[in-house]
C-alpha cells in the first residue's frame, strides 16, 4: 500500500512539474533579434543612437546643431518614422538609413512646422499619419502639399499603426498653435514633438508677445499635464535632440526655461547688467548666457518684429 501511495505522488509531482513548466513557456516574453543595426556613418550630417529592447527598437537620428531629430520605432516586420527634419539633403540620408532596415513603413508629422516634415518628399510612398487638426493643417498648407501629394490621415484617438497603438493628442497654444504628441502605452513611451526639448533652445516666438495674451502659460500647464500622466514612463522622444528617460526631470528643465523666457520678455525679470530686455535680440543672448550648455535649437530663429503684439507669427515668417 505505501509503495502505491509512494507511485501516486511522485506521478502527481512530475505531472505538475510538467505543467508548470508548459505554462511557464507560455509566458515567456517575446525577445525579437533585430539584427545589426544600420551603420551611423549613413548619417554625415548628425548622429545617431540606437535603443533595442526585448520586442522594439528605437533609432534617434539627430541632424545638425539644433539639433532637428527623427525617430525611427522598430518592431519585428516595421518601422514607424515621427517627423522627418527640415530639408532635402537631411532626407536623403535619412531615407539611406530606412532602406537599410529595410521594412514596411509609415510616418507620423507631430505638427505643421517645415523642420519637422521637410523630409516628406523622400516618403512619398508612405502613408503619412498625425492628429487630427495636424493633419489637416498640413494638407491645407502649400509648402507641405508642394512635397507630399497624398492626404494625411487624420487621427482622433488611438490607431495602430505599424504593429503598434499610438494614442495621440495635442496642447492648443504652446510651441505653436497645435502641438500634436503620441504615445504608446505598451512599451511606454511618449513622443512630444516640440513640447519638449532636451537641452536646445526653444522655439518661443510665435506665442510669446510682449504685451497682451501670453499663451506661453498655455505651453506650461501641457508640460505640466504630460509630467503628471507620463512621468511612470520608460522613454521620452522630443523633436529636438534625442530622446530621455528621466522624463518628470526633462519636462522640469523646460518649465524652468520658459518661466526665465517670460520673465524675461515681460520684464519682470532682469537681463545681465541689471536692465530689462528692449528688443527681441536681448532675449536671445540672456538665454543663451543663462543655458550656454544647450544646443542652437529654434531660439535662434527670433525675428525683428517677435518682441511685440504684432508679430505675425511663426507661420506667417519661415514655415
Amino acid at each position: 500500500m505505501k509503495f502505491f501511495k509512494l507511485k501516486f505522488i511522485l506521478v502527481t509531482v512530475f505531472f505538475i512539474i510538467i505543467y508548470s513548466c508548459n505554462d511557464d513557456d507560455s509566458n515567456t516574453e517575446k525577445i525579437i533579434d533585430f539584427g545589426i543595426a544600420p551603420t551611423k556613418s549613413i548619417i554625415t550630417t548628425g548622429s545617431v543612437n540606437v535603443i533595442t529592447e526585448k520586442e522594439v527598437r528605437y533609432h534617434t537620428i539627430n541632424f545638425t546643431s539644433a539639433p532637428y531629430t527623427v525617430t525611427i520605432i522598430e518592431t519585428e516586420k516595421n518601422i514607424v518614422i515621427v517627423d522627418l527634419g527640415p530639408a532635402p539633403n537631411f532626407a536623403i540620408e535619412l531615407k539611406s538609413y530606412v532602406d537599410v532596415i529595410n521594412k514596411p513603413g509609415a510616418v507620423i508629422i507631430t505638427h505643421n512646422h517645415g523642420d519637422h516634415y521637410g523630409g516628406a518628399g523622400s516618403f512619398t510612398d508612405l502613408d503619412f499619419y498625425a492628429e487630427k487638426v495636424v493633419a489637416s493643417q498640413l494638407n491645407n498648407k502649400d509648402t507641405f502639399t508642394a512635397i507630399y501629394s497624398k492626404s494625411v490621415i487624420g487621427i482622433e484617438g488611438s490607431e495602430v499603426i505599424g504593429d503598434l497603438e499610438f494614442i495621440f493628442d495635442k496642447v492648443s497654444n504652446a510651441e505653436t498653435g497645435e502641438n500634436g504628441y503620441l504615445y504608446n502605452k505598451e512599451h511606454q513611451a511618449l513622443f512630444s514633438g516640440d513640447l519638449v526639448y532636451n537641452k536646445t533652445h526653444a522655439y518661443i516666438r510665435e506665442y510669446t508677445p510682449k504685451d497682451g495674451e501670453d499663451e506661453i502659460d498655455n505651453w506650461i500647464a501641457g508640460l505640466n499635464a504630460l509630467k503628471a500622466k507620463f512621468s511612470g514612463y520608460k522613454h521620452l522622444f522630443v523633436g529636438h535632440n534625442g530622446s530621455r528617460s528621466d522624463i518628470r526631470s526633462a519636462i522640469d528643465e523646460n518649465i524652468e526655461y520658459l518661466q526665465n523666457a517670460k520673465g524675461i520678455i515681460k520684464g519682470t525679470q532682469t537681463i545681465f547688467g541689471g536692465s530689462n530686455a528692449s528688443n527681441s535680440q536681448e532675449v536671445v543672448d540672456e538665454l543663451k548666457l543663462l543655458y550656454p550648455n544647450h544646443n542652437e535649437g529654434g531660439l535662434l530663429l527670433s525675428l525683428p518684429g517677435s518682441f511685440g503684439p504684432g508679430d505675425p507669427g511663426a507661420d506667417l515668417a519661415w514655415f
